[in-house]
């Protein structure tokens, strides 16, 4: 069954005292369109996750964040900064020397200098990172692609009642092609009669003009094609792979059929029918832009 391009879902892995999250919310874009919002530790990351939601997901701008709950990750290391340790210690000897100090002082006053001690954070394992957050980014895939297959089979539903509408109005205005030239017929020998009042109309010359009418009013071919694109179209919403390209082609081609129709068939009640049958076919094309 086809799928939407609309979704959203949610994810979290329990790490230790802490967890990470991610959210993806994707709405209809022509291609995989991705913005990723990932914490400073976890740019590694990021063309691994793209990979992993490729695998997924084929259309649609994907916005996914991920997001660490409590205490995840790497922990810090505290350094000592030695080299400003020793020039702390050699200007305290040289205090207790001028001033006489027996007793040895200490560097605990200096200690609030934020220099002394170094938060060095040591680079994470992307590998070890990736064990942590794939859980949590394939839950909200599941829950994400849930929900896009219950909005696809809505979608579904819609067209494939649209489809019967188009059907119906293609048939009807196939059926104006016949009454089209019947009409035209009676208009041409009215016509002539009022021309030619005192003479009889030559009937091999009238017939050659409604035969060159009826050819250019024919539209069988126009009404074949546009039901073999109708067959494709429902036959594609059955599809579960990706479609929607697909089924914007057969609307484009529906499309042509309808103006060609409309060219062909210049009369006001064929003209209403086709004006029904593209908007109908336009309200089409709006519902597959949402559809993968």
């Amino acid at each position: 069954m086809i799928k939407s391009m609309t979704g959203y879902g949610r994810g979290q892995s329990d790490q230790g005292e802490g967890s990470w999250a991610v959210e993806i919310k994707t709405v209809n874009s022509r291609y995989l369109d991705f913005h990723l919002r990932l914490p400073p530790g976890l740019m590694s990351l990021e063309e691994r996750i793209k990979k992993f939601v490729g695998n997924r997901l084929t259309r649609g701008r994907v916005n996914l964040n991920l997001s660490a709950i409590g205490a995840v990750g790497t922990a810090p290391r505290l350094v000592l900064n030695k080299p400003l340790v020793r020039e702390y210690q050699r200007v305290l000897g040289e205090l207790q020397q001028e001033l006489g100090i027996n007793q040895e002082p200490g560097l605990m006053p200096f200690l609030h200098n934020r220099d002394l001690i170094l938060n060095q954070e040591e680079g994470p394992d992307p590998e070890s990172l990736w064990q942590q957050v794939e859980p949590a980014l394939s839950s909200a895939l599941d829950e994400l692609e849930q929900m896009r297959a219950v909005e696809g089979q809505t979608l579904a539903d819609d067209l494939a009642a649209r489809l019967e509408a188009v059907d119906r109005l293609f048939a009807q205005a196939a059926a104006r092609s016949p009454e089209v030239v019947s009409a035209y017929q009676e208009r041409l020998a009215e016509r002539i009669a009022v021309l030619i009042a005192d003479t009889e109309p030559d009937p091999q010359r009238l017939a050659l003009e409604v035969a060159i009418i009826a050819d250019k009013a024919d539209i069988t071919e126009e009404a074949v094609r546009a039901a073999s694109h109708i067959e494709q179209f429902r036959a594609f919403l059955q599809n579960d792979d990706p479609v929607g390209r697909k089924l914007d082609f057969l609307l484009q081609e529906m499309n042509r059929e309808a103006n060609t129709m409309g060219s062909k068939t210049p009369d006001a009640a064929a003209g209403q029918v086709i004006v029904e049958l593209k908007g109908e076919l336009e309200r089409i094309r709006e519902q597959v832009q949402n559809i993968e």
